[in-house]
């Protein structure tokens, strides 16, 4: 229990709460041009909490905040702070310490009792990237209770049937590790003979494959498992991270894709298969696409709007990649971060960077008062979060 925040800590000792059961996912989607619309049912679920919660409530469900493993007492009091103060609704647990399933358990049972209280009884999305490699880097839980994932290339061998079968297994021992959403499959497609200089997917074997219908095959295998399981998916890196070379984590050199062209390029057919089988989220890259837009895809509403959501028709929540830590963002401060992705068309911020929510979350909330078009945006935002939400059992039952 060493790093957590003492709230946190307080929450394990004196509650010893267990997380309630996730409902099941929705069946599997028939191929379509875009994601089912919501339904009337879904809609009347999701109404309760958003008539329930406060500006700042609703806020915070747009957000989404690192939590590391081992992190020191600062650290994780200023995570607990940012869910607890703030109304974080999202978490992301890093680092490479989340090494058994008790140890992952006993801290998502407690941050879920801190945003309960915090949030009018709206449980958390707590996620993780568990695609499958290296334990501690491309595979977030390991050890104990947890069964080892190979690589994603060695995953696309054999039937994807029984990646699939596969797939649904180790999406259990997330849920039952109280991990609700999986940032993971990569879709991205690494050009043959191009993946020792592709840094961010190639060089860890990050990829499906080297053509569009080998990673739909096998990454929407593996999504449906996790969704079978049920464990939410974020599918990754929109609108794809194979043909660059340098990685937005730690560098701006090299983070961009001089070939996509539009909606028809056929790298994107993962990604249009995934959208028709209803994926719950979509995570956008930090890379630049300069034959659409000059401006990064997490920042631009010509990939947002107009391909994401109008030519590919994805209706349910786009996920940004980290703006906290990430070098390719680090020109811009974070309250600027947060505006310029929810202008674009945005709808769940990531940043591990705990200090990141405080000057975002008042900028957004000092932007809605002052323009009703973008405060009628972020409650479109919001609607879809509660909606992905509602489908995995974590908001409160009507009163």
């Amino acid at each position: 229990m060493r790093g957590l925040a003492p709230a946190l800590t307080a929450a394990i000792l004196l509650l010893g709460l267990a997380c309630q059961p996730l409902a099941s996912a929705a069946a599997a989607r028939p191929p379509g041009q875009s994601s089912p619309a919501p339904s009337p049912a879904a809609e009347s679920t999701v109404a309760h909490p958003l008539a329930s919660l406060t500006p700042e409530q609703r806020v915070g469900q747009l957000f989404m905040v690192g939590v590391r493993s081992g992190a020191d007492q600062a650290e994780a009091a200023q995570t607990a702070a940012a869910i607890g103060t703030a109304h974080v609704g999202n978490v992301v647990l890093y680092g490479n310490g989340w090494s058994s399933s008790q140890l992952v358990r006993s801290t998502t049972r407690a941050l879920q009792q801190v945003a309960r209280d915090a949030n009018a009884g709206v449980r958390l999305l707590v996620s993780g990237n568990q695609e499958g490699g290296e334990p501690g880097v491309f595979q977030a839980f390991y050890g104990e209770g947890f069964a080892p994932l190979p690589s994603a290339t060695v995953q696309a061998q054999g039937d994807p049937g029984r990646l699939e079968e596969q797939a649904r297994g180790w999406g259990a021992q997330l849920r039952d590790a109280g991990v609700n959403l999986n940032l993971a499959p990569v879709l991205d497609v690494v050009p043959a003979g191009t993946a020792a200089a592709n840094d961010p997917i190639g060089h860890w074997d990050r990829e499906y494959g080297s053509t569009p219908e080998e990673v739909t095959a096998y990454g929407l295998a593996f999504a449906r498992g996790m969704r079978a399981a049920p464990v939410a998916v974020a599918v990754k890196h929109f609108p794809g991270l194979g043909r660059v070379q340098g990685n937005t984590d730690f560098t701006t050199a090299g983070i961009v894709d001089d070939q996509l062209g539009g909606a028809d390029d056929p790298y994107l057919r993962p990604y249009r298969a995934a959208i028709a089988e209803g994926v719950e989220l979509v995570m956008v890259s930090l890379a630049v696409y300069p034959g659409v837009d000059a401006r990064q895809a997490v920042f631009s509403p010509v990939i947002l709007k107009d391909i994401l959501r109008g030519q590919l028709g994805f209706r349910n929540v786009v996920i940004s990649d980290d703006l906290g830590a990430a070098a390719a963002v680090a020109d811009r401060l974070p309250a600027q971060r947060a505006l310029d992705f929810f202008r674009a068309g945005g709808d769940l911020l990531l940043t591990v960077r705990a200090s990141d929510v405080a000057p975002m979350t008042q900028a957004v909330l000092s932007e809605m008062a002052a323009d009703a078009d973008f405060r009628a945006d972020l409650d479109a935002s919001l609607a879809r979060v509660l909606r992905v939400k509602a489908a995995l059992g974590l908001l409160p039952a009507a009163q």
